[in-house]
C-alpha cells in the first residue's frame, strides 16, 4: 500500500532546488528556488503603443468588433 502524498494548496511550493541544483525539503536560503505541483500563471504582458497602432492600422472603415478581435489576438499571442 503506498502513502499519498499530502495535499499542497494552491500557489505553494512543495520543495525548493537550491543553488547546486539538488532537490530540497525546506527553503535554507534566499538563493533556493521553489517547486509547484501545478504551474504558476504567467505575469500578464500588456501591449505597447506601437502594437495597439499597428492593430488599428487601415481599419477606418471596420467596426469596433473587429478592433476589438485584433486586439484580442496580440494578447493572446503575447501571453500564450
Amino acid at each position: 500500500m503506498t502513502k499519498e502524498a499530502p495535499k499542497q494548496e494552491q500557489g505553494e511550493p512543495v520543495g525548493w532546488i537550491d543553488s547546486k541544483g539538488n532537490m530540497i525539503c525546506t527553503k535554507i536560503n534566499e538563493s533556493c528556488k521553489p517547486l509547484y505541483t501545478t504551474p504558476q500563471p504567467k505575469e500578464w504582458v500588456s501591449l505597447t503603443d506601437e502594437e495597439i497602432q499597428e492593430c488599428l492600422q487601415g481599419l477606418p472603415t471596420q467596426t469596433i468588433d473587429v478592433y476589438a478581435r485584433r486586439i484580442e489576438a496580440k494578447l493572446k499571442d503575447k501571453n500564450t
